[in-house]
């Protein structure tokens, strides 16, 4: 064992140690071994100890052996939307890989858009919103962009190492994962979220509210993401010319004309993308029609994945998933939530509801250095709950504001899929950090100029 391993554990366990002597004793009587548990698997996720999906597992069994909650807690997760969902996402991931149909839209995008630096940024641009009307999963929608942008970088003999090949990386970054609160489908976690947060009450967010109250700050959002791409490039100057034509060209020939399954595979799409927007219309619940669809691609006469494929799906992270999940119901039972905002309801109060959802932007960048933003929705979305009620406002701008903060990253291990850009090898943290900076400011500032000024104009606030 490596001297970094061993000392990584040494701090994991010692982490446990002082938080469990350390935590308030008057939450509830389990509420210490909670707080430990919980700060050890964190530790271990950022320290890398152990793979992450292994953490999340031995977290479960640490809850129920240590009797911190009964196993019917412990696993409630997995008996809501969000472990089938990911799920589905994986299944509908690997139907899209098998048919190229998302490579197929993306590329035309981006033939569409020209040979030039700024015609490849606007064609990443189109091509992350035509992905995430039919895409729902973060990470599938960025394997698809990574593998163009690393297939051009080395066509067009780029150096790994410059700027240009950073800048081309992030298009690639941006293009899949800010558009991840653009629409109520864009991220399988937020359809899980709202139905926490609102679950003792009588809104319900469905696909047409959700457009009138955070799609247009999401897509100003976008578009500021996309444009700091210029601050990756520096001055480092390319003219794509005629091999980016042969890029398009070759990529195209390679996939060959449109076939039969992607056209399935597309109605399909279609199919989940109108249950979302007919919710209010159906009333049936448009996430488990997207579970239900997916499973399509199976049956005979379609036949876009077969059985074979079951086995190679990585079911593993809706193991991951769940035992991030089970960080926030455990945490409701032992009080964490309840003392979580009985701790901050005193400064949130003196800031207002204004004031209180900067704060909660705040706080969603500080927390993504310790947990994933999956971990941190799941751990503190009850709280927002609990927030509004104790406010007596609606909790959706502040869980938003949130939201955004688990968007900023500077660090790989804040999140899986900014993790993945860096495989690629074809991406430096020196050249993107300032980038991811100004984006983490701007966001702020969108969120004070723009967002709150809107969401009392719509009545939100």
């Amino acid at each position: 064992m490596k001297i970094t391993s061993i000392v990584s554990w040494i701090v994991t366990v010692l982490v446990g140690v002082v938080v469990y002597y350390t935590a308030p004793l008057d939450v509830s009587p389990k509420f210490p071994i909670y707080l430990s548990l919980t700060c050890m698997a964190v530790s271990a996720w950022a320290t890398n100890i152990l793979p992450a999906t292994i953490i999340a597992a031995i977290l479960t069994f640490a809850y129920i052996l240590t009797g911190t909650a009964s196993p019917k807690v412990v696993f409630s997760p997995w008996g809501t939307v969000m472990p089938w969902l990911t799920f589905a996402a994986v299944n509908i991931g690997l139907a899209m890989e098998r048919t190229n149909l998302a490579k197929r839209m993306a590329l035309h995008c981006l033939r569409l858009t020209g040979g030039t630096f700024h015609g490849l940024m606007i064609g990443y641009a189109l091509a992350g919103i035509a992905l995430v009307l039919i895409l729902p999963s973060v990470m599938g929608r960025l394997v698809i962009c990574c593998a163009m942008a690393v297939g051009m970088i080395e066509a067009l003999n780029i150096d790994a190492k410059s700027r240009m090949s950073s800048a081309i990386i992030m298009m690639a970054f941006f293009a899949a994962s800010g558009t991840i609160s653009m629409f109520l489908h864009s991220s399988d976690s937020f359809i899980w979220a709202f139905g926490i947060l609102f679950k003792d009450s009588s809104v319900v967010v469905d696909w047409w509210e959700y457009l009138r109250e955070g799609t247009l700050i999401a897509v100003i959002y976008y578009v500021l993401s996309m444009l700091l791409v210029y601050v990756v490039k520096g001055r480092e100057k390319i003219e794509f010319g005629s091999e980016f034509s042969t890029f398009i060209k070759e990529s195209f020939d390679k996939l060959g004309p449109m076939s039969v399954k992607e056209k399935k595979l597309l109605v399909i799409s279609i199919a989940v993308i109108l249950a979302f927007m007919t919710q209010t219309l159906t009333g049936l619940n448009p996430a488990f029609i997207f579970c239900g669809l997916t499973m399509l691609c199976y049956f005979p006469g379609i036949d876009i994945l077969k059985e074979e494929d079951v086995r190679k799906l990585n079911i593993t992270i809706m193991v991951f998933v769940t035992g991030c999940m089970s960080i926030g119901s455990v945490g409701d039972v032992v009080g964490a939530n309840t003392w979580v905002v009985k701790e901050l309801m005193p400064m949130l109060q003196s800031l207002g509801y204004e004031g209180a959802t900067i704060a909660a932007y705040v706080f969603g960048v500080l927390v993504n250095f310790l947990l994933t933003p999956l971990g941190a929705m799941a751990a503190f979305t009850p709280s927002f709950a609990e927030l509004g009620a104790a406010m007596q406002v609606n909790p959706m701008p502040a869980f938003l504001a949130f939201h955004w903060g688990l968007d900023q990253f500077v660090f790989p291990y804040e999140a899986v899929y900014f993790l993945y850009i860096f495989v690629t090898g074809k991406v430096l943290l020196r050249h993107i950090a300032g980038a991811l900076l100004i984006r983490m400011a701007l966001c702020g500032l969108l969120l004070a100029v723009v967002g709150i000024p809107y969401w009392k104009l719509i009545g939100l606030m």
